[in-house]
C-alpha cells in the first residue's frame, strides 16, 4: 500500500478509486431499493435504501476502526518488545552474532535501535555499532533507500548514513539531493552540512543562490561555524559582483550572527541593488570591510531608500562614528519612515557626547513625532544604562 501511495501515478489512481467507490455506493443503494418492492412509493423506497446502506457503511467503519486499533496496539507492543531485545543485545559486546541474526528478522526495529545508538554513543562503542550496521545484510539496502519513493524511509536512511564517515555513506547521502520530495532533499543538505565532507558542503553553499529563501535559511542554521569553509565562501561571494551570490552570503552572515573573518568590499554600500545595500548594513558589524567604514556609513545615511538609511543608522550604533552625529540628528528631525529616525536616535544615545545632549534637546522640543522618537531613544538608553 505504501508503494502505491508514493507512486508517481497515485493522483490518477486516487481519482479512479473515488469514482469506483461512488459508483459502488450508487449500485448498493439501487440494489437495496430493488429488494424493497413492498414499498410502493419510489421516493420512500429509495430513502429507506439510502438509510440502510448508510447505516451499514457506518457500522462497518466502526468495526474496521476498532479492529485496526486493536491490531495497532498489539503491533506496537511487539515492536517495543523487539526494540528492547535488540537494545539489550547491542549492549553486550559478546552478542554481535545475535544482533546480526535479529537484524534479518526485525529490520525496521534494527534501524531504529542503530540510529539511536549512533547518535548517543561515542568512541570505540560507537565504532562497534557502525561495524555491526555495515556487517548486516541491510547496509547495502540502506545505501539505496536515500532515493526511496517513500520520503519517510528516505529521510531515515539519510539521517542514519549521515552519522557515518564512509565513502559509500557520503555518496548515498549526496544522492538524496536528487530526490523528488523537497523534505528529503532538505534532510540530505542537513546531513551533509553536519558531516565533515567539505567538498560537498562547499557545493551546497555554492548552490544556495538558486534555492528559495526558506530553504537557504533552514540550511544555513546547520552550516558548520568552526571551519574555514564559511569565511572562504562568504569572501568569494561578496567579491564576486553577482547580486544573487552576494545576497546569499549576507543572509548566511545574518543567520550565523557572529563575526566572520571574511573581507567585504566597501563598494557594497553603493551597490545598485537595494536589497544588497540593506543586508550589507545589517551584516556590517559581523564583517571585515576593505575600506573606510565611516564613509560607507555616510553613503548609507544618504541613500535614496529609507530602508537602507535605517540599517545604516542602526550600524552607526555599533561603530559610533562621531563624524556622522549631525546627520543622525537631522534624521531624527526629518524622516520618510519612523524606523530610520528611531535607529538614528538610538545610535546617537549609544554614541554619547555632544550628540547625546542634542538628542535630549529634540526630546524636550515640541516637534511632534520627532520628539516622541527622541524621547523613546533617550528613555531606552537610560533604562539600559541603569540595568
Amino acid at each position: 500500500m505504501t508503494r502505491l501511495v508514493y507512486s508517481r501515478n497515485w493522483p490518477r489512481i486516487a481519482q479512479l478509486l473515488v469514482g469506483t467507490i461512488l459508483m459502488g455506493y450508487i449500485c448498493c443503494v439501487m440494489l437495496t431499493a430493488r429488494s424493497l418492492q413492498q414499498i410502493d412509493d419510489p421516493v420512500v423506497r429509495y430513502a429507506v435504501a439510502f438509510v440502510i446502506v448508510q447505516s451499514t457503511i457506518f457500522a462497518l467503519l466502526v468495526a474496521v476502526l476498532l479492529a485496526g486499533k486493536l491490531v495497532r496496539v498489539r503491533w506496537e507492543w511487539f515492536r517495543a518488545t523487539r526494540i528492547g531485545r535488540l537494545t539489550k543485545l547491542l549492549a553486550d559486546p559478546a552478542a554481535d552474532r545475535e544482533v546480526l541474526e535479529a537484524s534479518r528478522k526485525w529490520p525496521a526495529e534494527f534501524f531504529t535501535v542503530i540510529e539511536d545508538a549512533v547518535q548517543a554513543l561515542k568512541g570505540s562503542v560507537r565504532q562497534r555499532v557502525i561495524g555491526l550496521l555495515q556487517a548486516s545484510g541491510l547496509y547495502p539496502k540502506l545505501l539505496h533507500e536515500t532515493l526511496h519513493r517513500n520520503p519517510a524511509r528516505a529521510i531515515r536512511a539519510i539521517s542514519l548514513l549521515g552519522q557515518l564517515e564512509t565513502a559509500d555513506a557520503r555518496a548515498a547521502v549526496r544522492r538524496g539531493l536528487e530526490h523528488r520530495i523537497g523534505a528529503v532533499r532538505q534532510a540530505a543538505r542537513k546531513a551533509i552540512l553536519q558531516g565533515s565532507d567539505q567538498t560537498a558542503q562547499r557545493k551546497l553553499l555554492d548552490a544556495a543562490p538558486k534555492m528559495s529563501g526558506w530553504q537557504r535559511m533552514v540550511m544555513y542554521h546547520f552550516a558548520p561555524a568552526d571551519t574555514a569553509l564559511l569565511p572562504g565562501f562568504i569572501a568569494e561571494a561578496l567579491q564576486s559582483g553577482n547580486d544573487e551570490r552576494t545576497l546569499a552570503a549576507l543572509e548566511l552572515v545574518l543567520t550565523q550572527q557572529r563575526v566572520v573573518f571574511a573581507r567585504a568590499p566597501v563598494g557594497l554600500a553603493r551597490n545598485s541593488n537595494s536589497e544588497v545595500r540593506i543586508k550589507f548594513f545589517k551584516a556590517l558589524q559581523f564583517l571585515q570591510v576593505d575600506g573606510d567604514i565611516p564613509l560607507a556609513l555616510q553613503a548609507g545615511l544618504e541613500d535614496t531608500d529609507w530602508r537602507v538609511r535605517a540599517m545604516a543608522a542602526r550600524a552607526c550604533g555599533h561603530f559610533r562614528p562621531a563624524i556622522l552625529a549631525d546627520r543622525l540628528l537631522e534624521m531624527c528631525r526629518s524622516f520618510e519612515h519612523p524606523s530610520e529616525s528611531a535607529h538614528a536616535g538610538r545610535a546617537l544615545a549609544i554614541m554619547g557626547g555632544e550628540g547625546w545632549f542634542r538628542l535630549q534637546d529634540v526630546a524636550n522640543s515640541d516637534g511632534g513625532a520627532a520628539r516622541r522618537i527622541a524621547t523613546e531613544a533617550v528613555e531606552r538608553h537610560m533604562l539600559g544604562g541603569a540595568a
